[in-house]
């Protein structure tokens, strides 16, 4: 407790907080909940000796658990006796396990929960008085950590909760401090960190992975009974309410948050000209930027543009979802509307959580020997604009379409099923031939998905 407010702490200060969490660190560093000092201190003989020479413990502090009675179910096991008094004093001659002997336990009787303690001590060297004032002081720690706990915004992760990252506690209490509604912090992906960068390099006015998708729905349409669906939505995928963030020492997060769904109706039934009041929403929600800081990084919007007309404008960033992901999230959301936002309508989903733990257990060191001999020889990255100044203000993105006829599709997936190829295949290589040409080498790198 070195550091701590022991006044502060025994009434429910700040500094009651700071004791949980760091008692509840060292009780998690303790090997095994600390059974195995038993056989270390009178077992093995390469270390009794050791543990005999150093100061034994006055107080033995025993919480034996929570008892129900009456019991449920068929396997409930062993209870609590009711009707034979348990805490009769010892025999006298029977010696002390210790100055100060504290065997508490939670019995519930009928739902109502009831903490008890005995107290045992050494009479010889401790008095009654002494006992009662030092339960007197203990009761009013307990007391005081029940009321910290049941404050609002009581109650934080500790290091020990966070299983996919390694964060001390300073660290955690800073996230935090600026995320209060945090339940998780995650690791990146290889893709996420590349995301980041690029998207804090250029800043939120020239983010390229801001991406927009608009869904026109015909027919009735109940907006609130489609917000509730959104909710339902967002609350079975987690990652997509992450902010993404940096620790003091610069290691980049994910933090999961409960933070609010963004979500906005317009409509614009009774606009002089509809069509061009959806044009300005959708341009006006494609322009606001992303913080990636910031959560949530998806927005939805509904714009009614007639009574059967319905526009919904999905809007997001990369780092929270891509191009594969899409079509199987707005399945999600239709099915939750038909449903009226009932979870129970579609079948539990894999967390992302897993696949970031599957993640971590990958060999780096192979994934970059493999990238290493993929890339050897290559000496520069594949610039289509060498000349340009690095350091330049970055431009505004710009796009142009370009579309094949039905005809030149239709022969692109012959010669692909013809070959045993994928279309993907046959656009990377006609994109790698286009480089070779622009820039003369035959060294090509680009990136895709």
């Amino acid at each position: 407790l070195t550091d701590i407010d022991l006044h502060n702490a025994l009434t429910g200060g700040p500094a009651t907080g700071h004791a949980l969490t760091t008692i509840k660190e060292q009780l998690h560093t303790t090997p095994d909940h600390g059974t195995g000092y038993g056989p270390l201190r009178y077992l093995n003989p390469h270390t009794a000796t050791q543990l005999r020479n150093l100061p034994q413990p006055q107080i033995t502090l025993n919480y034996l658990g929570r008892f129900d009675y009456p019991p449920s179910g068929p396997e409930a096991g062993w209870t609590p006796v009711t009707d034979v008094d348990l805490g009769r004093r010892p025999d006298s001659d029977l010696a002390a396990a210790a100055v100060l002997t504290i065997d508490a336990a939670t019995v519930v009787t009928e739902g109502a929960a009831r903490l008890t303690a005995t107290w045992s001590y050494a009479a010889g060297v401790l008095s009654a008085t002494d006992v009662d004032d030092i339960a007197e002081l203990w009761t009013e720690a307990l007391t005081a950590l029940a009321d910290h706990i049941s404050r609002p915004g009581a109650g934080r992760l500790t290091p020990s909760d966070l299983d996919l990252v390694h964060l001390d506690q300073p660290a955690l209490d800073a996230l935090h401090h600026h995320y209060p509604t945090l339940t998780d912090v995650w690791p990146l992906t290889p893709l996420q960190a590349g995301l980041l960068f690029h998207a804090e390099l250029g800043g939120p006015a020239t983010d390229a992975y801001v991406v927009q998708l608009v869904l026109d729905i015909s027919g009735p349409l109940d907006p609130d009974r489609l917000r509730d669906a959104v909710a339902a939505l967002l609350g079975r995928h987690p990652n997509l309410g992450a902010a993404f963030t940096h620790t003091a020492d610069g290691t980049p997060v994910q933090v999961v948050t409960t933070t609010a769904f963004a979500w906005a109706h317009h409509d614009v039934t009774t606009a002089y000209r509809p069509a061009e009041e959806l044009g300005d929403i959708v341009t006006a929600d494609r322009a606001a930027p992303f913080d990636p800081a910031e959560p949530p990084l998806v927005r939805f919007t509904l714009v009614t543009t007639g009574p059967d007309d319905h526009h919904l404008v999905l809007t997001n960033h990369h780092l929270v979802l891509d191009g594969w992901s899409t079509p199987l999230l707005l399945h999600e959301l239709l099915e939750l509307y038909e449903h009226h936002a009932d979870p129970d309508a579609l079948a539990p989903v894999p967390p992302y959580r897993d696949f970031l733990e599957w993640l971590g257990t990958r060999d780096v060191s192979a994934s970059v020997a493999a990238w290493g001999r993929a890339l050897e020889g290559v000496e520069d990255a594949t610039r289509l604009a060498p000349g340009l100044d690095p350091h330049r203000v970055a431009d505004l993105c710009a796009e142009r379409v370009v579309a094949l006829t039905a005809a030149e599709t239709d022969a692109l997936r012959t010669v692909a099923r013809t070959h045993d190829l994928t279309l993907h295949t046959i656009i990377d290589t006609a994109w790698a031939l286009v480089l070779a040409t622009h820039t003369g080498t035959t060294d090509i790198t680009f990136g895709t998905t």
